[in-house]
């Protein structure tokens, strides 16, 4: 069973603080004579919010819940606070953040939304994360009535038991648990994404993703699972999970054109994905689907497909680099076995190749000439693009070329220049955004030349 985050009354209990404020929670809020019956005023007109009301109290939100609004709130009864284990000595005894933004997370903001026009999916609460960077996510559902969060079979669940009470500021739906704030480890079982839940149990990776962070989340559908082929375990499990996940809250807002995952290879360097923000954010060729799932240590974008540690090859189709591997093609056609060698299927491959990948248009530059080479002679080209294996065991990063010779894949050696921007290898420029591709076996740098050996 997945490790979730402790049940909201140990959450509770385990944010008690010595000083507590002057506040103990028991004065009963003051009707706003300028909007009667806010959310507020059908609160405390009902003894079976006694908490909840004795909670905004304690948390300073009563003038925030009989302003204007509009609010769309999950009110929990007492019975819904004595089935989640609180108390309401525990409300009062908390520390004040911690419950504002447990409380925060059971309202939408902006919005009056009856149970009629609830739409499944996530929506934006008004709690925030601890940087106050995104708004944590509920999860709605539509099945058998309105659900929270997977409902109330789901630990930080809830289910909607009385729904569509009008305020004059809102709509309060009554709920039969406390909602708890997801980390992305609960957010794999809020959502329903019961394959990824799967794996990162199977992994042992639910504390990890349950921990401060932030991450960012690549998170599968349980359609895209079968497309990742055959499950790996141990650390390869491990490995290929921590290939979704980036070490830093990422909104889909600020998509960067790279980053590197948290899964590393056996140099120890973090794998790079790849993305693509022309139409919506892909990475490496996958489509987001779900973007900017709130949760307390990140976010969590829902993916059509399942992200597989790239390879020299991969990443060359990944990269869109066609020209390099029609160029492969080719070589191979001559029984240089070059895809198998950088796929890592050839017997002997390396792990640490430092491979220089010219793009399309340096390919298209010197087309005329890559034409009239044989296929033997195109894949002299390609070798004279790898560092020798032998000599280079590890791949060699941007931070370590230096100037001087340094021997190829082919056998001729290539001259390195770091004293001109950008740096050069036998004359051809590096492209600086894309240094240090990490991939399984080895480093990628791409080229805006071909260099071409003496054949």
């Amino acid at each position: 069973m997945l490790k979730l985050a402790p049940s909201i009354a140990l959450l509770l209990m385990l944010a008690l603080v010595a000083g507590c404020g002057d506040s103990d929670g028991t004065n009963t809020p003051t009707p706003d004579a300028g909007q009667p019956n806010t959310i507020v005023d059908v609160a405390v007109a009902d003894d079976d919010f006694s908490i909840l009301v004795a909670a905004l109290t304690r948390a300073d939100l009563v003038s925030t819940l009989q302003s204007a609004g509009p609010f769309t709130v999950f009110a929990p009864n007492d019975a819904a606070f004595a089935a989640s284990g609180i108390t309401l000595e525990a409300v009062q005894s908390m520390d004040v953040d911690a419950l504002t933004q447990i409380l925060l997370y059971h309202v939408i903001s902006g919005a009056s939304v009856g149970s009629g026009a609830v739409t499944a999916g996530p929506v934006d609460s008004a709690a925030e994360d601890d940087s106050g960077t995104w708004n944590l996510s509920l999860i709605l559902g539509t099945t058998g009535g309105v659900t929270i969060n997977g409902g109330n079979a789901v630990t930080g669940g809830a289910t909607v038991a009385t729904p569509d009470i009008s305020a004059s500021n809102g709509v309060i739906h009554v709920i039969d648990r406390v909602l708890l704030p997801p980390t992305i480890a609960d957010m794999t079982a809020y959502a329903g994404l019961t394959d990824l839940r799967e794996a990162v149990v199977a992994a042992d990776l639910a504390d990890t993703l349950g921990g401060a962070g932030p991450f960012t989340v690549f998170a599968p559908t349980n359609a895209a699972f079968p497309d990742g082929g055959e499950r790996p375990t141990g650390d390869a499990l491990a490995n290929r999970l921590l290939y979704h996940v980036v070490g830093a809250g990422v909104p889909s807002s600020a998509v960067p054109a790279r980053a590197n995952a948290v899964a590393t290879n056996e140099a120890g360097n973090n794998l790079t994905l790849l993305f693509d923000t022309s139409a919506g954010v892909a990475v490496n060729g996958i489509d987001v689907v779900l973007a900017d799932v709130g949760c307390t240590n990140g976010v969590v974008h829902v993916i059509d497909g399942v992200l597989l540690p790239p390879t020299v090859i991969d990443m060359a189709g990944i990269a869109g680099l066609t020209s390099l591997a029609a160029a492969i093609g080719r070589a191979d056609n001559s029984g240089a076995g070059i895809a198998a060698l950088l796929s890592g299927d050839a017997p002997g491959s390396a792990t640490g190749f430092t491979v220089f990948a010219p793009t399309n248009d340096a390919f298209a530059a010197i087309q005329s000439t890559v034409d009239s080479l044989t296929d033997a002679q195109v894949a002299q080209v390609l070798q004279y693009h790898v560092l020798d294996p032998a000599t280079f065991t590890a791949p060699v990063l941007s931070s370590g070329l230096a100037n001087g010779d340094v021997q190829t894949a082919l056998g001729q050696t290539a001259t390195v220049d770091v004293s001109v921007t950008p740096p050069t290898i036998d004359g051809a420029a590096v492209v600086p955004s894309l240094l240090d591709i990490h991939v399984t076996n080895g480093v990628v740098h791409v080229l805006s030349d071909v260099m071409v050996p003496t054949l």
